[in-house]
């Protein structure tokens, strides 16, 4: 990819609209091209200080009450089935069809956005936007650029940050934390608004009354959780028992 389908693309990839292979290949040349990388985190910080900056109206309950009472006392149309579904020999394979559909569509439900995009920068890392061994000094350079606070969690056992940046998950920028342990392993940190965001996956565990979502892919696991209103995506190439345990020593720190 050139500079000129980077510039045409950039938008789209910074409001988090491109997927699959139009986003890798961007991503593939913002790492090699300083230029487009520092438009890109330019743009990215804008946007991020224009949103901590708007004010987001609550909808007045009243009005919440109004619209659930009217929604309720809509009557719920009875389900009419085709013609077609009466023929003996057709209803069981509808029905196998239906099911394999019902199924897929379950597992697709199951995909988290934000877990898909801390894989997707942990596989491909992109430039920090600061950098630093000083995980509170990292953490304060969210502050104004993100509409939540950010803690860097303590990882322990000689653990240190390496850096941060701004991502997107979805419409919403997120911190993404790297850290950087003793035995060479890379943990990345991947903060974020899990107010319309979900976390679960197909393995929880409760450590100390607390959710973790446990997660893998070839080579690397994921371990999800909440923690005061804050979400948390913990990206490594370790298994999910050591990542848990990784995970479970920073609770009480």
């Amino acid at each position: 990819m050139r500079c000129a389908e980077a510039n045409a693309t950039v938008q789209a990839y910074i409001d988090g609209e491109l997927d699959g292979v139009d986003r890798e290949s961007i991503e593939r040349h913002l790492v090699g091209c300083p230029g487009c990388s520092r438009r890109v985190h330019v743009q990215t910080r804008f946007r991020a200080a224009v949103r901590a900056h708007l004010h987001r109206p609550e909808v007045p309950f009243t009005l919440r009450r109004r619209i659930e009472e009217t929604l309720g006392s809509q009557p719920i149309a009875p389900r009419r089935w085709p013609a077609w579904m009466s023929m003996p020999r057709i209803v069981p394979a509808a029905a196998a069809v239906f099911l394999i559909v019902a199924i897929t569509g379950t597992v697709r439900q199951r995909n988290s956005m934000v877990r898909e995009q801390s894989v997707r920068s942990y596989i491909k890392p992109m430039p920090m936007d600061v950098t630093g061994s000083d995980c509170g000094s990292i953490a304060s350079w969210f502050q104004g650029r993100l509409e939540f606070p950010v803690h860097a969690p303590a990882l322990g056992g000689g653990a240190t940050c390496q850096g941060g940046r701004l991502v997107n998950v979805g419409e919403r920028p997120a911190a993404y934390l790297v850290y950087l342990r003793p035995d060479g392993h890379r943990v990345t940190y991947l903060v974020f608004d899990p107010r319309d965001q979900s976390i679960e996956s197909r393995e929880r565990r409760v450590v100390n009354g607390r959710e973790i979502y446990l997660d893998t892919g070839p080579g690397i696991s994921t371990a999800a959780y909440r923690d005061r209103g804050i979400g948390y995506v913990v990206t490594a190439d370790y298994d999910e028992d050591t990542l848990a345990r990784l995970v479970t020593t920073s609770f009480g720190r």
